[in-house]
């Protein structure tokens, strides 16, 4: 008999010693997986005995941390996001701004060197209904629940349509009075969430200018709607912060500092009594001891492998205006609600939220917001023979003339592993529209990835990367016309030279 038909069978017997007899203290030793790994067997009368009861919660520990890794990637990638700002002494409501672009070192996955980021992380137990205030004058971005589900788009996107408004969120649950008119009244389903905008630079525009805008947002209680603060922000580079989901046992214990404070959500009710034995849940102080500290060490593992593999090579072919190319989106979920039919999409979701943060309403597959607002994203994990990019080859991406978009395009190189900038003395992990590369007598734009510069290319054109280490190519439009969504404007597949 397999371990899994054991572990059903004891279970179902009710013949699993008690907690208190077959709980341990010291870490387990890794066992095989071999179907009938001994330290599984019931003894002679069908008993587990208390090793084998003991060796079983082991392993329903184990199985439990690992699922709950990927049911937790888009609440843990946010709240890594809110802690980095809270471990530089940045409170709730205030903006932070990056006020510096092309830095390699952003510690965010799949960051952007090309736009300047800003966000703000909230908390609607404290605050109450919560007033946003969006300037007007070029800005992208969304109020995300902790789940990483738009609130609502706001900016170029949004409601707002780029001129700015006032945004007012309620808690859940909440039904106290509101205002009629003057604000987009839009209800959380979380208490805890995250403004994110990012200012893309109009023409003649320095990066001063871009942040300079975003300085006029801000966020305060409606509360305090008859005499409103000043906008609070603070001006920082990415040396100082780290917004990475964490690895480890680290991951779990932000998991249960996120879950603390939260509200119960109908949809999580199963998982969350599947987590509840390993001290995880709302309103819960996470403690873990030393034998469970060692199990999620390595589910943490083994989810983060299995989670890479949903986003690198995931079951259900991602659509793409390039449906015969290696170019596909970033995100295979129906809808940014993460439900589906009658689903949640959990794996969907975890892979979206490994590779990335902050997903958008204008993000649904189908959706089309206003030609030239937005930002249109492709990625590709291999060449045009559908091997895998490796840092230790040279490739050229050929950009055709007249790119579909308003603003820019971006070519960005990033680990295949953990999803940040591909990390080299160049300190440049990207080739776009904003950074004069060279252009071809035929209007065609060489991007060019590999260890060492080409002969007769311009360095502008060429993205140094890491021999030994894998990488993608995440290429964005920003502002993309009507050519990207008919798929008129060729991209074709990166090769190798």
């Amino acid at each position: 008999m397999n371990r899994r038909a054991l572990l059903a069978s004891a279970l179902a017997t009710g013949g699993l010693a008690t907690a208190a007899a077959c709980t341990r203290t010291e870490a387990p030793q890794r066992r095989s997986n071999d179907p009938g790994d001994p330290v599984f067997e019931l003894d002679a009368t069908g008993y587990p005995g208390a090793d084998t009861a003991a060796a079983l919660y082991d392993e329903l520990d184990y199985q439990r941390a690992v699922q709950g890794y990927i049911w937790a990637q888009p609440l843990v990638g946010l709240a890594a996001m809110a802690e980095g700002a809270r471990r530089l002494g940045i409170a709730p409501l205030e903006l932070f701004i990056f006020n510096q672009l092309e830095q390699v070192n952003q510690k965010l996955q799949t960051g952007n060197d090309d736009v300047v980021y800003s966000f703000a992380y909230f908390d609607l137990t404290a605050t109450g209904p919560l007033v946003v205030d969006i300037p007007g004058g070029g800005q992208y971005g969304v109020l995300l629940d902790a789940w990483q589900r738009p609130i609502e788009d706001v900016g170029g996107t949004g409601p707002d349509a780029g001129r700015g408004g006032r945004y007012l969120v309620l808690p859940p649950g909440y039904t106290g009075p509101s205002p009629e008119a003057g604000f987009f009244v839009r209800q959380s389903k979380t208490n805890t969430g995250m403004l994110f905008l990012r200012a893309v630079r109009n023409r003649g525009d320095s990066v001063a200018d871009a942040a300079a805008r975003l300085q006029r947002a801000s966020l305060f209680a409606y509360s305090a709607v008859s005499n409103p603060p000043a906008p609070r922000f603070r001006l920082m580079n990415f040396d100082d912060y780290d917004g990475l989901t964490p690895h480890g046992p680290d991951y779990f214990t932000l998991l249960g500092k996120a879950l603390a404070a939260e509200y119960p959500e109908e949809r999580d009710r199963i998982m969350l009594g599947m987590l509840a034995p390993l001290g995880l849940g709302i309103g819960r102080t996470f403690q873990p001891d030393d034998r469970l500290t060692s199990i999620l060490t390595r589910a943490s593992d083994t989810g983060r492998k299995m989670v890479s593999a949903l986003e690198v090579d995931p079951r259900v072919p991602r659509q793409s205006v390039y449906p015969k190319t290696q170019w596909r989106s970033p995100t295979g979920m129906a809808s940014h609600t993460q439900e589906r039919d009658s689903i949640t999409e959990v794996d969907e979701r975890a892979a979206l939220f490994r590779f990335g943060f902050a997903m958008q309403k204008f993000l649904d597959p189908g959706a089309k917001p206003p030609v030239g607002s937005g930002a249109a994203y492709l990625t590709s994990f291999r060449d045009a023979s559908g091997s895998f990019l490796d840092g230790s080859k040279h490739y050229v991406l050929r950009v055709p003339p007249k790119a579909p978009m308003l603003a820019y395009w971006s070519a960005s190189a990033y680990d295949a592993d953990d999803f940040h900038f591909v990390v080299t003395d160049t300190r440049r992990p990207s080739i776009s529209s904003l950074k004069n590369p060279t252009v071809n007598p035929d209007g065609t734009i060489e991007a060019h990835f590999g260890p060492s510069l080409p002969a007769g290319t311009s360095e502008s054109n060429w993205i140094k990367t890491v021999p030994g280490r894998g990488f993608l190519v995440l290429f964005r439009l920003y502002a993309p016309t009507a050519d990207y969504y008919t798929g008129s404007w060729p991209l074709p597949d990166i090769t190798a030279a």
